[in-house]
């Protein structure tokens, strides 16, 4: 089935998406970046016309070689098929493999031009790689090659997957264009892969366990009919069959795809356009995270033994799974406990840990302080008090647990910056349980570095072809140290 251009794109859109695609820079944003500000503009007619205003735009930009390959990654972060053809147009041209790739990623939804899906499979004779993206039925060999047919079919396996793979966001076409486009740039920015289904398209092999459709109610009974064994959880119908309008209502959509998803996503996407980052101190985040013990040992500056101590003296009552497991909270409490005896030549109560382990978090706290004496301060914006009686600290000094995140030496060590443990690390509790991640990237530390043990920088490449370009040498580094520590 060929691509279908719906509409055409006035000359107000054409020098829109020109203007946003010949300005972007790789260097500095994210590949979906460039687009936010543009989508978030579009009517529902500009949007249905945006994917045929890009295609057309790319041949413009083929003298700046690096801003051409960024828009036509952009054009696959987006799932833009309808661009395949010009982009493979300027691969065969330009004699540029990265265009090439770009434009399987595209080909690679059953909506797109077959006629572009065959020109490519006759570049892949000899590109491993390229076929995979094509061809379903193609059969991996070797490890990598295995790593990347998960990455592009993830319905098609027998089994669960071996290798740790990214949420699959399928967006239904049938949606309000405009609406449909601004949410694919927020799911982007979480850290999800997009696919668009096309509302006259086959029932493509991307529904694996780690996919959520998000879709009208006729679709969702379309692809029940053709595709019976997927999961009835993993159907996000919007309220009124149609995406949201206003923020709230986003919200609450974005918490049922996250839901489905098992929290898998890398932030509530709409934080960086609709406000401040969800408070760590948010009931629902405080409390979130999972770690062994040596891993929140590690985090809070603490020893093992120091916490099983504490533990065994009912001071934390960490959840049993098996083994030990503690939550961003417990973290927090023995990281201020360690912090407080590191800089306070007094005694420091262990007192502050039970009560910073039972604080239940608070959705209106700007910042959160203890005392020496064990007393958890929340500031609500007008300086601290008591969480349990209002009482204003008069007596004893407050010390904001903003400055217990940062590191800090403690005994023979220093205990890591507790959000960002390498420069270009990210900890947030309810984003992979609470293990640092790469910034930007759904991708733990520890499955980096799992990747490199199995087979070094090719393993990970193969994996997370996103990264060709990313500096991530010192996040491996905090994975393989998170590894020794399982």
């Amino acid at each position: 089935m060929a691509a279908v251009m719906r509409r055409t794109p006035t000359p107000g859109l054409y020098e829109a998406v020109l203007q946003v695609l010949g300005g972007a820079n790789s260097w500095t944003q994210p590949a979906a970046g460039p687009m936010a500000e543009l989508v978030d503009q579009l009517t529902a007619d500009e949007a249905e016309c945006l994917p045929r205003a890009v295609a057309d735009v790319l041949p413009l930009l083929r003298g700046d070689r690096d801003r051409l390959r960024f828009a036509a990654e952009i054009a696959a972060r987006l799932d833009l098929f309808e661009a395949a053809e010009a982009v493979l147009s300027l691969a065969v041209s330009l004699d540029d493999r990265q265009l090439l790739l770009n434009a399987a990623d595209l080909a690679s939804n059953p909506a797109a031009d077959q006629r572009v899906v065959q020109s490519l499979l006759e570049q892949a004779r000899r590109d491993r790689p390229l076929r995979l993206r094509l061809d379903k039925t193609a059969v991996p060999d070797g490890t990598d090659e295995e790593r990347l047919y998960e990455l592009c079919w993830p319905g098609n396996r027998a089994g669960p997957p071996r290798f740790p793979l990214p949420s699959v966001v399928v967006l239904d076409t049938s949606l309000r264009a405009d609406l449909l486009l601004r949410f694919a740039v927020f799911a982007d920015n979480a850290g999800a892969t997009i696919r668009r289904l096309d509302r006259e398209a086959e029932v493509p092999f991307w529904f694996g366990a780690e996919t959520v459709l998000v879709c009208k109610e006729a679709t969702r009974r379309r692809i029940r009919g053709r595709y019976a064994q997927f999961p009835e959880t993993q159907f996000v119908v919007p309220d009124g069959d149609e995406l949201p309008q206003s923020p709230a209502a986003d919200a609450r959509l974005w918490r049922r795809l996250d839901a489905a998803l098992g929290r898998r996503l890398l932030k509530h996407p709409l934080d960086d356009v609709h406000g401040p980052p969800v408070s760590l101190w948010s009931p629902d985040v405080f409390g979130a995270g999972v770690y062994s013990t040596r891993e929140a040992g590690f985090l809070s500056g603490a020893s093992a033994s120091s916490l099983s101590y504490l533990h065994r003296r009912g001071v934390l009552q960490p959840h049993v799974i098996g083994a030990l497991r503690w939550r961003f909270s417990d973290v927090v409490a023995v990281r201020t406990w360690a912090y407080l005896k590191a800089i306070t030549p007094g005694r420091v109560s262990s007192k502050v840990v039970g009560a910073l382990a039972a604080f239940e978090g608070s959705g209106d706290a700007v910042s959160l302080g203890v005392t020496t004496d064990g007393r958890v301060m929340a500031d609500l914006g007008d300086g601290f008090a008591d969480v349990l009686n209002g009482d204003r600290a008069m007596d004893l000094p407050v010390t904001d647990i903003d400055s217990v995140f940062r590191p800090f030496k403690v005994g023979g060590g220093k205990a890591p910056d507790l959000l960002h443990a390498s420069p270009n690390s990210t900890l947030h509790p309810t984003v992979l349980n609470g293990t640092p991640h790469l910034s930007g990237h759904r991708i733990a530390a520890k499955d980096l570095a799992s990747l490199d043990r199995a087979g070094g920088s090719r393993a990970i490449l193969a994996a997370y072809p996103e990264l060709q370009a990313t500096q991530f040498d010192d996040v491996l580094a905090l994975g393989h140290r998170m590894l020794e520590l399982v």
